[in-house]
């Protein structure tokens, strides 16, 4: 059970998964500060995981409000020993069924792909543009593969070639093909089609082969 891991278990557990992980988050804190048109308070985390992006966020803002969404408890459980409780309420359910509370900035990190269809992901977009407040962003960093054939492979191959380092090649395919079953990678122009769908304007801040951080402007 997650809730028996402990955090820094966790944590060099995923970096053997994605490659640059701790940069990608970096930049998926840093943009959401940048990026925001108006001072950040309340910052809403979809799938906040054990709490590695949100902490980041409260360390560079010291005005900061976590409210941090999951469906597993035990990644509750990791994030509350994470985060300071007097800036972080967390609330048990799936992003996709709790209301986004009123907001300045969302982020999330490796959780929309999880989103299974297309039009699911769409009318999330279009509930998180109405929940931020003027001058808001949402911030996600995540799996967009390049839209050409080559493009994909070459980002395919490089995400292999990282995960065989810890687990050898062999490993390494299956964790894709895995993965590839439970997950939905959402090429990047079309990510980016679906941001904008929503009404947002979405910029992409950080690329390294199949991932990207993308910080998507409200109104």
């Amino acid at each position: 059970s997650s809730d028996l891991i402990r955090i820094d278990e966790y944590d060099e557990r995923i970096r053997t998964f994605i490659p640059r992980y701790e940069e990608m988050l970096d930049e998926a804190a840093a943009a959401a500060l940048a990026a925001a048109a108006r001072p950040l308070e309340t910052v809403l985390d979809l799938g906040i995981g054990t709490g590695a992006l949100a902490a980041r966020i409260l360390a560079r803002c010291s005005r900061a409000r976590i409210v941090g969404i999951d469906a597993d408890p035990g990644m509750l459980a990791l994030a509350a020993r994470r985060l300071p409780a007097r800036r972080t309420t967390l609330m048990a359910g799936s992003f996709l069924r709790v209301p986004p509370p009123r907001c300045d900035a969302i982020v999330a990190s490796f959780a929309l792909h999880h989103v299974a269809h297309r039009r699911t992901k769409a009318a999330l977009y279009r509930r998180l543009a109405a929940a931020l407040r003027r001058g808001g962003v949402l911030v996600t960093a995540d799996c967009h593969p390049p839209g050409t054939r080559r493009l994909a492979a070459a980002g395919h191959a490089a995400w292999r070639d990282h995960l065989a380092a810890t687990y050898g090649p062999r490993q390494a395919e299956r964790f894709l093909r895995a993965w590839s079953r439970e997950d939905v990678y959402v090429p990047l122009d079309e990510e980016l089609a679906l941001l904008r769908g929503a009404g947002l304007a979405p910029d992409v801040t950080w690329r390294h082969g199949s991932f990207a951080v993308i910080a998507a402007h409200g109104r």
